[in-house]
């Protein structure tokens, strides 16, 4: 079975405990308009463009199936084929969407099985959403499972209840995004209800091994009492109640919506000062949540 990745990130410190080697998934069924990871959003393979790295020579033109013999394919024409990747030697183009084995990828891993062993740490699937691939995700814990490595999974879980229970007794650490109480607001930033979210956590406050809640804190959107007093009062009122972090939104990837031709419609925002942060974080601690801010 292959499924299909945009990266692999060594030595991250964020996505659970200890260093981590991060997976991240192609393909997500919300599109928060502040994203951070905007290659992740289509399943589709897709092509960036970094234009200050071109330096005209022109391979790309003639290796593109799609060109018209002026100019290469790019975003709208383009099918992610990968070609003008292979012969920019610039690195101009880069391919975001990759086919891979689990054993390809778990080679890649095991690499980083000493840090594992020293730090506590273990392997993060992320994305975009993982469990839009769920049998290839399935087929890649039970592997880490049977090397005893420790499993964390990052989810938005707008996804069928079915598709997360299979998954339950492989996962060490479940993490999962919460951004809004307000579902017409929720919709109108998301694309989507939280019913189905919500009702997904409730569940996971009783079924995970371990549960780790996350807010996205996002200028204009959810940074203030109210907005975050109706997600604490949700947590508050959770059968058992997770652990909880706020992350500060920031704009340090406008320049990856450059290069996927995109709009990023949070560049503008300023990111939330750390005395903002420690006072968003009080809300939850007022109600006995473990409330941390990750940054």
């Amino acid at each position: 079975m292959k499924g299909r990745i945009f990266n692999i990130q060594h030595f991250s410190i964020h996505d659970g405990p200890g260093i981590r080697t991060t997976v991240f998934l192609k393909g997500c069924n919300l599109r928060c308009y502040w994203c951070h990871n905007p290659e992740s959003q289509s399943y589709l393979p897709e092509i960036g463009l970094y234009p200050a790295r071109c330096i005209g020579c022109g391979k790309c033109v003639s290796s593109c199936p799609k060109s018209d013999g002026v100019r290469s394919a790019i975003f709208q024409n383009c099918d992610g084929c990968g070609r003008c990747v292979e012969t920019c030697y610039t690195g101009a183009r880069k391919q975001y969407g990759e086919d891979c084995t689990v054993d390809k990828i778990l080679s890649e891993i095991m690499v980083d099985r000493d840090l594992y062993d020293k730090t506590g740490g273990g392997v993060t699937f992320s994305g975009g959403e993982p469990y839009m691939q769920t049998d290839f995700l399935i087929e890649l814990l039970t592997a880490l499972k049977s090397e005893g490595i420790n499993t964390a999974v990052e989810s938005a879980v707008y996804v069928n209840w079915s598709k997360i229970e299979k998954t339950l007794s492989l996962i060490d650490l479940f993490i999962c995004d919460i951004k809004s109480a307000d579902d017409e607001k929720h919709i109108s930033a998301t694309s989507v209800s939280n019913r189905l979210i919500f009702d997904n956590i409730k569940k996971l406050s009783v079924c995970a091994n371990n549960l780790l809640l996350r807010t996205p804190v996002i200028p204009g959107f959810n940074d203030n009492y109210h907005d975050l007093s109706a997600i604490a009062d949700f947590i508050a009122s959770l059968p058992r109640i997770p652990k909880h972090e706020l992350l500060p939104f920031n704009g340090s990837c406008k320049e990856q919506y450059k290069t996927l031709n995109r709009e990023f419609k949070a560049e503008n925002l300023t990111p939330p000062s750390r005395d903002e942060m420690e006072r968003f974080a009080d809300i939850f601690r007022l109600r006995g949540i473990d409330c941390a801010i990750n940054e």
